[in-house]
């Protein structure tokens, strides 16, 4: 008899310590989610693919002022190649589906980028094109797309722009102006959690 009361009272123990039932879900403060949980301001590390087998690159677009990385499909060629079609995806801009899914681009419509130099894992990427009348968030924004797009491929970890084959200062996450070469962790800031 002791065991069976012991078991019921044990029973309605556990159960009494679920979590409540709710109609709706509830929001989260962001602060309230534990640091383990949250997600990394790093690249995911390993290749991605948007098809099985083929190789993938990482891009980067604006959603709600946070940069976003999406995945395109990647030519099976060097890395120069590779460069080269980051940032054609980049100009080329979120597909409709995406800018659906309020998915932006913060580079002007006038930008052309190419690439000038690379020298180990640093590229030169020389602006062309109307970029000015922009606010400096769109401009911190466009820049961070770029670095953050350019330096998820293997071999590139810094950027440096230039104009006319001058060197260019650049808007860091915190607003300020460098024309040092510029990493993913100088824009892990802005990405979206």
């Amino acid at each position: 008899m002791k065991t069976v009361v012991a078991a019921i009272a044990a029973a309605l123990l556990l159960v009494g310590c679920g979590v409540p039932v709710q109609q709706r879900p509830a929001p989260i403060e962001p602060a309230a989610i534990p640091s383990r949980l949250q997600g990394s301001a790093e690249p995911t590390p390993g290749p991605l693919t948007a098809t099985p087998g083929k190789p993938a690159d990482q891009v980067s677009f604006v959603r709600k002022d946070r940069l976003v990385s999406l995945v395109r499909e990647a030519p099976s060629a060097p890395s120069a190649d590779r460069l080269n079609t980051v940032i054609q995806a980049l100009l080329a801009g979120p597909t409709d589906t995406e800018e659906a899914d309020g998915i932006t681009s913060a580079l002007p419509p006038e930008l052309e980028l190419a690439v000038v130099d690379v020298e180990g894992s640093c590229v030169v990427l020389e602006l062309s094109g109307e970029t000015d009348g922009r606010s400096a968030t769109e401009n911190i924004l466009a820049v961070g797309q770029i670095v953050l797009s350019v330096t998820a491929l293997p071999t590139i970890d810094q950027v440096t722009f230039s104009r006319n084959g001058q060197p260019v200062e650049a808007l860091l996450a915190d607003g300020a102006l460098t024309t040092d070469p510029l990493t993913a962790a100088d824009y892990a800031e802005l990405r979206s959690r």
